[in-house]
Protein backbone atom coordinates (compact mmCIF):
# COMPACT_ATOMS: atom_id res chain seq x y z
CA UNK A 1 0.00 0.00 0.00
CA UNK A 2 3.11 2.45 0.86
CA UNK A 3 4.13 1.99 -3.02
CA UNK A 4 0.84 2.87 -4.42
CA UNK A 5 0.39 5.71 -2.71
CA UNK A 6 4.01 7.22 -2.53
CA UNK A 7 3.99 6.39 -6.79
CA UNK A 8 0.59 7.83 -7.01
CA UNK A 9 1.81 11.08 -5.48
CA UNK A 10 4.97 11.71 -7.66
CA UNK A 11 3.72 10.48 -10.84
CA UNK A 12 1.36 13.25 -10.45
CA UNK A 13 4.21 15.34 -9.72
CA UNK A 14 5.64 14.53 -12.90
CA UNK A 15 3.18 14.31 -15.07
CA UNK A 16 2.15 17.99 -14.08
CA UNK A 17 5.91 18.93 -15.05
CA UNK A 18 5.80 17.05 -18.43
CA UNK A 19 2.79 18.69 -19.58
CA UNK A 20 4.22 21.91 -19.09
CA UNK A 21 7.75 21.30 -19.93
CA UNK A 22 9.35 23.90 -18.14
CA UNK A 23 11.34 22.14 -15.35
CA UNK A 24 15.00 23.59 -14.79
CA UNK A 25 17.37 21.05 -14.00
CA UNK A 26 18.23 22.37 -10.42
CA UNK A 27 14.57 21.09 -9.37
CA UNK A 28 14.40 18.06 -11.62
CA UNK A 29 17.67 17.00 -9.69
CA UNK A 30 15.74 17.53 -6.18
CA UNK A 31 12.88 15.27 -8.00
CA UNK A 32 15.83 12.89 -8.92
CA UNK A 33 16.77 12.91 -5.24
CA UNK A 34 13.26 12.46 -4.21
CA UNK A 35 12.93 9.39 -5.69
CA UNK A 36 16.22 7.78 -4.93
CA UNK A 37 15.70 8.75 -1.38
CA UNK A 38 12.09 6.78 -0.92
CA UNK A 39 13.20 4.10 -3.28
CA UNK A 40 16.32 3.69 -0.43
CA UNK A 41 13.90 4.08 2.24
CA UNK A 42 10.78 2.00 0.88
CA UNK A 43 13.20 -0.97 0.50
CA UNK A 44 16.74 -1.01 2.60
CA UNK A 45 16.43 1.40 5.15
CA UNK A 46 12.67 2.69 6.80
CA UNK A 47 14.23 5.22 9.12
CA UNK A 48 12.19 9.01 10.20
CA UNK A 49 15.79 10.58 9.29
CA UNK A 50 15.14 10.03 5.53
CA UNK A 51 11.60 11.02 5.69
CA UNK A 52 13.13 14.63 7.51
CA UNK A 53 15.66 14.51 4.32
CA UNK A 54 12.79 14.30 1.96
CA UNK A 55 10.88 17.41 3.67
CA UNK A 56 13.98 19.77 3.66
CA UNK A 57 14.34 19.00 -0.11
CA UNK A 58 10.30 19.19 -0.52
CA UNK A 59 11.06 22.71 0.83
CA UNK A 60 14.12 23.62 -1.16
CA UNK A 61 11.81 22.52 -3.76
CA UNK A 62 8.91 24.34 -3.31
CA UNK A 63 10.50 27.91 -2.89
CA UNK A 64 11.38 27.59 -6.56
CA UNK A 65 8.34 25.98 -7.53
CA UNK A 66 4.78 25.94 -5.66
CA UNK A 67 4.01 22.53 -7.80
CA UNK A 68 6.71 20.38 -5.71
CA UNK A 69 4.29 21.12 -2.59
CA UNK A 70 2.57 18.11 -3.48
CA UNK A 71 5.50 16.23 -2.22
CA UNK A 72 4.37 17.51 1.76
CA UNK A 73 1.66 14.93 1.11
CA UNK A 74 4.51 12.39 1.02
CA UNK A 75 6.41 13.37 3.95
CA UNK A 76 2.79 14.09 6.13
CA UNK A 77 2.21 10.20 4.88
CA UNK A 78 5.37 8.91 5.98
CA UNK A 79 5.23 10.76 9.58
CA UNK A 80 2.17 9.56 10.29
CA UNK A 81 2.64 6.08 9.87
CA UNK A 82 5.45 6.18 12.35
CA UNK A 83 3.61 7.98 14.77
CA UNK A 84 5.35 11.01 14.88
CA UNK A 85 2.42 13.63 14.91
CA UNK A 86 5.47 16.88 15.63
CA UNK A 87 6.44 15.51 11.72
CA UNK A 88 2.73 16.16 10.58
CA UNK A 89 2.40 19.59 12.25
CA UNK A 90 5.58 20.83 10.99
CA UNK A 91 4.94 19.49 7.25
CA UNK A 92 1.80 21.38 7.92
CA UNK A 93 2.83 24.21 9.20
CA UNK A 94 6.07 24.77 6.70
CA UNK A 95 3.27 24.15 4.00
CA UNK A 96 1.10 26.83 5.00
CA UNK A 97 4.25 29.28 5.30
CA UNK A 98 5.90 28.42 2.32
CA UNK A 99 2.09 28.68 -0.01
CA UNK A 100 0.45 31.25 1.92
CA UNK A 101 0.44 33.20 -1.27
CA UNK A 102 -0.22 30.74 -3.77
CA UNK A 103 -4.00 29.35 -4.87
CA UNK A 104 -2.52 26.21 -4.38
CA UNK A 105 -2.93 25.91 -0.46
CA UNK A 106 -6.42 24.60 -0.08
CA UNK A 107 -5.67 22.30 -2.58
CA UNK A 108 -2.83 20.50 -1.09
CA UNK A 109 -3.29 21.17 2.43
CA UNK A 110 -6.64 18.77 1.61
CA UNK A 111 -4.43 16.20 0.27
CA UNK A 112 -2.23 16.53 2.48
CA UNK A 113 -4.79 15.69 5.20
CA UNK A 114 -6.36 12.73 3.18
CA UNK A 115 -2.64 11.32 2.85
CA UNK A 116 -2.31 11.47 6.69
CA UNK A 117 -5.71 10.18 7.42
CA UNK A 118 -4.79 7.35 4.72
CA UNK A 119 -1.55 6.54 6.84
CA UNK A 120 -3.65 6.40 9.94
CA UNK A 121 -5.94 3.94 8.63
CA UNK A 122 -3.39 1.62 7.45
CA UNK A 123 -1.42 1.81 10.40
CA UNK A 124 -4.16 1.03 12.67
CA UNK A 125 -5.18 -1.84 10.31
CA UNK A 126 -1.77 -2.95 10.97
CA UNK A 127 -1.42 -2.96 14.45
CA UNK A 128 -4.73 -4.77 14.58
CA UNK A 129 -3.58 -7.53 12.19
CA UNK A 130 -0.33 -7.89 14.73
CA UNK A 131 -2.90 -7.66 17.61
CA UNK A 132 -4.92 -10.55 16.15
CA UNK A 133 -1.88 -12.58 14.98
CA UNK A 134 -0.37 -12.21 18.81
CA UNK A 135 -3.76 -13.29 20.06
CA UNK A 136 -3.82 -16.32 17.78
CA UNK A 137 -0.18 -17.13 18.86
CA UNK A 138 -0.90 -16.76 22.47
CA UNK A 139 -4.28 -19.01 22.06
CA UNK A 140 -2.14 -21.55 20.07
CA UNK A 141 0.39 -21.57 22.69
CA UNK A 142 -2.03 -21.85 25.18
CA UNK A 143 -3.63 -24.74 23.75
CA UNK A 144 -0.68 -26.65 23.42
CA UNK A 145 0.46 -26.00 27.33
CA UNK A 146 -3.30 -27.32 27.88
CA UNK A 147 -2.93 -30.28 25.97
CA UNK A 148 0.78 -31.20 27.46
CA UNK A 149 -0.84 -30.91 30.37
CA UNK A 150 -3.78 -32.80 30.00
CA UNK A 151 -1.47 -35.58 28.88
CA UNK A 152 0.16 -35.16 32.02
CA UNK A 153 -2.73 -35.25 34.23
CA UNK A 154 -3.62 -38.71 32.00
CA UNK A 155 -0.10 -40.47 32.83
CA UNK A 156 -0.74 -39.31 36.56
CA UNK A 157 -3.61 -40.44 36.78
CA UNK A 158 -2.98 -43.78 35.11
CA UNK A 159 0.55 -44.24 37.27
CA UNK A 160 -2.34 -43.62 40.87
CA UNK A 161 -3.96 -46.57 39.32
CA UNK A 162 -0.96 -48.84 39.26
CA UNK A 163 0.22 -47.51 42.50
CA UNK A 164 -2.95 -48.09 44.37
CA UNK A 165 -3.37 -51.56 42.21
CA UNK A 166 0.38 -52.29 43.92
CA UNK A 167 -0.63 -51.78 47.02
CA UNK A 168 -3.77 -53.25 47.15
CA UNK A 169 -2.53 -56.66 46.10
CA UNK A 170 0.67 -55.99 48.01
CA UNK A 171 -2.01 -55.44 51.49
CA UNK A 172 -3.89 -58.83 49.97
CA UNK A 173 -0.46 -61.10 50.06
CA UNK A 174 0.52 -60.14 53.69
CA UNK A 175 -3.10 -60.28 54.97
CA UNK A 176 -3.49 -63.80 53.46
CA UNK A 177 0.46 -64.63 54.04
CA UNK A 178 0.01 -63.33 57.78
CA UNK A 179 -3.48 -65.39 58.76
CA UNK A 180 -3.32 -68.70 56.60
CA UNK A 181 0.23 -69.16 55.39
CA UNK A 182 1.76 -70.17 58.92
CA UNK A 183 -1.17 -72.33 59.23
CA UNK A 184 -1.33 -74.22 56.37
CA UNK A 185 2.82 -74.42 56.39
CA UNK A 186 2.05 -76.14 60.57
CA UNK A 187 -0.33 -78.49 58.72
CA UNK A 188 2.23 -79.80 56.21
CA UNK A 189 4.80 -80.22 58.56
CA UNK A 190 2.17 -82.51 60.50
CA UNK A 191 1.32 -84.50 57.43
CA UNK A 192 4.70 -85.40 56.11
CA UNK A 193 4.91 -86.61 60.48
CA UNK A 194 1.78 -88.63 60.27
CA UNK A 195 3.17 -90.10 56.89
CA UNK A 196 6.81 -91.12 58.58
CA UNK A 197 5.19 -92.62 61.70
CA UNK A 198 2.40 -94.21 59.44
CA UNK A 199 4.72 -97.98 59.30
CA UNK A 200 5.72 -97.67 62.72
CA UNK A 201 2.53 -96.01 64.70
CA UNK A 202 -0.37 -96.01 62.81
CA UNK A 203 -2.54 -94.74 65.76
CA UNK A 204 -0.73 -92.01 66.56
CA UNK A 205 -0.21 -91.53 63.15
CA UNK A 206 -4.07 -91.26 62.61
CA UNK A 207 -4.20 -89.06 65.33
CA UNK A 208 -1.88 -86.47 63.99
CA UNK A 209 -3.92 -86.42 60.07
CA UNK A 210 -7.10 -85.56 62.36
CA UNK A 211 -5.33 -82.84 64.25
CA UNK A 212 -4.20 -81.91 60.44
CA UNK A 213 -8.05 -81.87 59.55
CA UNK A 214 -9.54 -79.58 61.75
CA UNK A 215 -6.44 -77.32 61.33
CA UNK A 216 -6.87 -77.42 57.22
CA UNK A 217 -11.05 -76.69 58.38
CA UNK A 218 -9.74 -73.25 60.59
CA UNK A 219 -7.67 -72.46 57.41
CA UNK A 220 -10.38 -72.72 55.09
CA UNK A 221 -13.09 -71.28 57.83
CA UNK A 222 -10.18 -68.43 58.04
CA UNK A 223 -9.43 -67.40 54.33
CA UNK A 224 -13.45 -67.30 53.34
CA UNK A 225 -13.49 -64.50 56.32
CA UNK A 226 -10.13 -62.99 55.14
CA UNK A 227 -11.74 -62.82 51.09
CA UNK A 228 -15.29 -61.45 52.89
CA UNK A 229 -13.23 -58.95 54.19
CA UNK A 230 -11.23 -57.89 51.55
CA UNK A 231 -14.57 -57.93 49.69
CA UNK A 232 -15.96 -54.21 48.95
CA UNK A 233 -18.91 -53.38 50.63
CA UNK A 234 -20.60 -51.93 47.60
CA UNK A 235 -20.85 -54.02 44.17
CA UNK A 236 -19.52 -52.23 41.07
CA UNK A 237 -21.33 -52.29 37.78
CA UNK A 238 -25.12 -51.76 36.77
CA UNK A 239 -26.60 -52.50 40.21
CA UNK A 240 -23.53 -49.76 42.28
CA UNK A 241 -26.05 -47.17 39.82
CA UNK A 242 -29.18 -48.41 40.16
CA UNK A 243 -28.81 -48.45 43.54
CA UNK A 244 -28.11 -45.13 43.87
CA UNK A 245 -30.98 -43.87 41.58
CA UNK A 246 -33.54 -46.42 43.41
CA UNK A 247 -32.30 -44.32 47.13
CA UNK A 248 -33.42 -40.96 45.04
CA UNK A 249 -36.95 -40.68 46.64
CA UNK A 250 -37.23 -36.74 45.41
CA UNK A 251 -38.67 -37.63 42.59
CA UNK A 252 -39.22 -40.33 39.74
CA UNK A 253 -35.65 -40.77 37.75
CA UNK A 254 -35.91 -42.73 34.41
CA UNK A 255 -32.85 -44.86 34.14
CA UNK A 256 -31.31 -45.97 30.75
CA UNK A 257 -28.21 -47.87 29.64
CA UNK A 258 -26.71 -48.52 26.14
CA UNK A 259 -23.37 -50.32 25.99
CA UNK A 260 -20.99 -52.81 28.44
CA UNK A 261 -21.09 -51.03 31.57
CA UNK A 262 -18.53 -54.00 32.72
CA UNK A 263 -15.90 -52.23 30.01
CA UNK A 264 -15.88 -48.94 32.11
CA UNK A 265 -12.59 -49.02 34.29
CA UNK A 266 -13.12 -48.62 37.91
CA UNK A 267 -11.82 -45.37 38.29
CA UNK A 268 -14.21 -43.74 35.47
CA UNK A 269 -17.44 -45.69 37.20
CA UNK A 270 -16.21 -44.48 40.80
CA UNK A 271 -16.16 -40.82 39.02
CA UNK A 272 -19.66 -41.18 36.84
CA UNK A 273 -21.29 -42.05 40.22
CA UNK A 274 -20.17 -39.10 42.25
CA UNK A 275 -20.83 -36.73 39.78
CA UNK A 276 -24.20 -38.47 39.64
CA UNK A 277 -24.83 -38.03 43.29
CA UNK A 278 -24.02 -34.95 43.31
CA UNK A 279 -26.48 -34.34 40.22
CA UNK A 280 -29.49 -35.64 41.98
CA UNK A 281 -28.48 -33.76 45.42
CA UNK A 282 -28.57 -30.79 43.25
CA UNK A 283 -31.82 -31.68 41.45
CA UNK A 284 -33.14 -31.93 44.80
CA UNK A 285 -32.12 -28.61 46.25
CA UNK A 286 -33.29 -26.38 43.31
CA UNK A 287 -34.91 -27.89 40.75
CA UNK A 288 -38.51 -27.92 41.39
CA UNK A 289 -38.80 -30.92 38.82
CA UNK A 290 -41.20 -33.74 39.09
CA UNK A 291 -39.28 -35.93 36.70
CA UNK A 292 -35.79 -36.31 35.52
CA UNK A 293 -33.37 -38.72 33.30
CA UNK A 294 -30.24 -40.64 32.88
CA UNK A 295 -28.71 -42.14 30.24
CA UNK A 296 -25.34 -43.91 30.16
CA UNK A 297 -24.35 -44.18 27.09
CA UNK A 298 -21.37 -46.56 26.67
CA UNK A 299 -19.31 -47.21 23.38
CA UNK A 300 -15.45 -48.54 22.46
CA UNK A 301 -14.13 -44.45 22.43
CA UNK A 302 -15.91 -43.08 25.29
CA UNK A 303 -18.27 -43.13 28.18
CA UNK A 304 -21.35 -40.50 28.03
CA UNK A 305 -23.52 -39.59 31.33
CA UNK A 306 -26.20 -37.54 30.24
CA UNK A 307 -28.87 -36.06 33.25
CA UNK A 308 -31.96 -34.12 32.51
CA UNK A 309 -34.84 -32.50 34.46
CA UNK A 310 -37.75 -30.66 34.26
CA UNK A 311 -37.34 -28.22 36.60
CA UNK A 312 -37.35 -24.19 36.96
CA UNK A 313 -33.59 -24.51 35.69
CA UNK A 314 -31.86 -20.62 35.81
CA UNK A 315 -30.65 -17.79 33.54
CA UNK A 316 -27.13 -17.68 34.68
CA UNK A 317 -25.08 -21.00 35.92
CA UNK A 318 -22.68 -20.30 38.49
CA UNK A 319 -20.22 -22.97 39.54
CA UNK A 320 -20.64 -23.61 42.88
CA UNK A 321 -18.35 -26.38 44.91
CA UNK A 322 -20.49 -29.01 43.29
CA UNK A 323 -20.11 -28.21 40.04
CA UNK A 324 -16.48 -26.74 39.92
CA UNK A 325 -15.51 -30.40 41.55
CA UNK A 326 -17.25 -32.53 39.17
CA UNK A 327 -15.79 -30.37 35.94
CA UNK A 328 -12.41 -30.90 38.31
CA UNK A 329 -13.08 -34.52 38.07
CA UNK A 330 -13.72 -35.10 34.66
CA UNK A 331 -10.78 -32.76 33.06
CA UNK A 332 -8.63 -34.37 35.09
CA UNK A 333 -9.39 -38.26 33.13
CA UNK A 334 -9.42 -35.91 30.37
CA UNK A 335 -12.81 -35.66 29.64
CA UNK A 336 -15.76 -32.76 29.47
CA UNK A 337 -18.71 -31.68 30.88
CA UNK A 338 -21.00 -29.52 29.08
CA UNK A 339 -24.14 -27.50 31.19
CA UNK A 340 -27.77 -25.98 30.01
CA UNK A 341 -29.62 -24.37 32.03
CA UNK A 342 -32.57 -23.28 29.10
CA UNK A 343 -35.37 -25.60 29.74
CA UNK A 344 -34.89 -27.78 32.80
CA UNK A 345 -31.19 -28.13 33.99
CA UNK A 346 -29.08 -30.49 31.78
CA UNK A 347 -25.40 -32.23 32.33
CA UNK A 348 -23.29 -33.85 29.75
CA UNK A 349 -20.38 -35.41 31.26
CA UNK A 350 -17.70 -36.96 27.94
CA UNK A 351 -15.29 -39.04 29.29
CA UNK A 352 -12.69 -40.98 26.21
CA UNK A 353 -12.04 -44.43 27.06
CA UNK A 354 -8.65 -45.58 28.36
CA UNK A 355 -6.55 -48.23 27.38
CA UNK A 356 -6.66 -50.88 29.83
CA UNK A 357 -8.74 -52.83 31.65
CA UNK A 358 -12.99 -52.63 32.78
CA UNK A 359 -13.91 -53.38 36.32
CA UNK A 360 -14.29 -56.98 35.44
CA UNK A 361 -11.14 -57.54 33.41
CA UNK A 362 -9.29 -60.27 34.68
CA UNK A 363 -11.97 -62.27 36.44
CA UNK A 364 -11.53 -65.94 34.76
CA UNK A 365 -7.84 -65.41 36.29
Amino acid sequence: MNYIVKVAILLYLCLEIIINQDIPYQQFLILLVIIAVNIFKERYFASVYLTIVTLLLTCAAVTMDFRFSILFALCSYDFMLKRIYVGVGVTVFSMIYLLRLSDLLQTNLLIVLISSLLAFVIRYGKEERERFKQTVDNERRLRYELEDTKAKLLHSSKEVANIAEVRERNRIAQEIHDSIGHSIAGILFQLQAAYKLHSRDQGKSLLMIEKSIEGLAKSVELLRDTVHNIKPKQHLGIDYIKNIIDHFGFCPVEFKLSGDINTIPASHLELLSTNLKEALTNASRYSHATKMYVQIEITDQYTRLYIKDNGVGCKTIKDGLGLSGMRERVRNVGGSLSISASAGFLIVCLIPKQEGSGIFEGSNR
